[in-house]
């Protein structure tokens, strides 16, 4: 485990990037300062007044850090690779590292606990309190839904919800909106105008491209429970979940075995690659092979499953289409064809009996913890391990006769 202290990690970053975390989190910073200046100031300010910079968090920076607070300084935890990193992940104030393909290790250093553990979780109260992290779900499940938003349309919506819900006091979402950085985190800016994107788009050209190719669509309107739902969950998000085909997905993936986090994830997963399909897309059918009985399903099976996954696909906003989905629009939908003879195909790349990786549990040390299995918050998880193996939480069975019996 690489330790660093804040001054150095703050002493990496040039001096536009400097001014630019500093904004992100309530600090302005003159761009006259020398650089070795801008490092102390924002040292001095992350140390002197966490409860102010914590505040300028999104919730999923702010509920990830109690998260490690909660476990303990320098105590690793695995999380699962998501679409996008989080602000605290990509600032060093969180140490991380992505050695494994398959998890990185996530921790908390003690310099920063100390700095942040007395003030995390006043500043997630009052999140929920103020409306803060409503507005930030409001907004986010907007973007999800039409994917890309030229920037006033984007204010004009979740200024709607604001008046409805809190009044209209819009020098207070004002405040609320320049204190996240939901806007400058997720914000793009062309020669034809200023926009706000989804934050699982990796790629906005590509998503004006597919737009150009298909054709002007009048965008819908989303009603506000559906708005909540697509914002709720972060990095995770799922649209549709509560619609008849959302519903039928997510009871598929539970019959295959999904459980717990394994299931919002094929859950998200599926909604991501339902963005970018119009023909067989092996990603967006690798949860069902991927599922504990996916192997076991025979040809008929498979044919069935696909279907409730293409008919979630067809149903879901497309960003592609600006919020409109694949059946009303007539476009970008999903033949049958491409997917019944699938199956057989990539069940003969699979190995006849499944090998599982051999996860060897270290000696523990001062510096590293190990996760707890049961009552993961979402986005954690374990490393892959083998039913023979001992069970990470310590106690000495096996595996598969300890926490293995409960997870997928």
């Amino acid at each position: 485990m690489v330790k660093r202290n804040l001054h150095t990690i703050l002493d990496g970053y040039q001096k536009p990037e400097l001014q630019d975390l500093g904004s992100l989190l309530g600090r302005e910073l003159s761009p006259r300062l020398r650089k070795s200046q801008l490092v102390e100031q924002l040292d001095l300010y992350l140390r002197a007044e966490p409860g102010k910079w914590l505040s300028h968090l999104m919730e999923r920076d702010v509920r990830l850090l109690r998260e490690l607070v909660k476990a303990g300084p320098e105590k690793i935890q695995y999380q699962d690779y998501a679409v996008y990193p989080s602000l605290v992940e990509v600032s060093g104030l969180v140490e991380h590292d992505d050695s494994d393909e398959q998890f990185h290790k996530l921790w908390i250093s003690r310099e920063v606990y100390d700095i942040v553990a007395p003030f995390v979780d006043k500043v997630i109260r009052k999140g929920e309190r103020s409306g803060q992290f409503e507005i930030e779900r409001i907004g986010l499940g907007y973007l999800n839904l039409y994917g890309i938003l030229p920037t006033d349309v984007f204010l004009d919506l979740v200024s709607r919800y604001y008046s409805r819900h809190y009044g209209e006091n819009y020098v207070t979402l004002m405040q609320m909106l320049h204190q996240s950085p939901m806007i400058k985190l997720f914000r793009y800016t062309d020669k034809w105008g200023d926009y706000v994107c989804s934050p699982c788009i990796t790629d906005a050209d590509e998503i004006f491209t597919l737009r150009r190719q298909l054709g002007t669509v009048k965008m819908p309107d989303f009603p506000e429970d559906m708005a909540r739902e697509a914002g709720a969950g972060a990095p995770y998000f799922t649209v549709g979940l509560h619609t008849r085909e959302g519903i039928a997905l997510e009871e598929l993936y539970k019959r295959l075995g999904y459980t717990g986090f394994e299931l919002v994830k094929a859950e998200h997963d599926t909604w991501i690659e339902a963005q970018y399909t119009a023909e067989y897309n092996e990603a967006l059918f690798s949860p069902l092979m991927d599922s504990p009985n996916g192997q076991h399903l025979d040809q008929e099976s498979w044919n069935t499953c696909c279907r409730i996954v293409a008919d979630y696909a067809d149903s879901v906003p497309k960003w592609a289409l600006s919020g409109v989905s694949a059946r009303v629009a007539g476009q970008l939908q999903l033949d049958a064809a491409s997917w019944e003879d699938n199956k057989g195909d990539t069940q003969s790349q699979a190995p006849a009996t499944e090998e599982y990786p051999h996860w060897q549990m270290p000696e523990l040390s001062v510096s590293e913890g190990y996760p707890r299995i049961g009552g993961f918050p979402l986005g954690f998880a374990v490393p892959h391990v083998a039913p023979e193996d001992p069970c990470p939480c310590g106690s000495g069975l096996r595996y598969g006769h300890c926490h293995g019996k409960y997870l997928s």
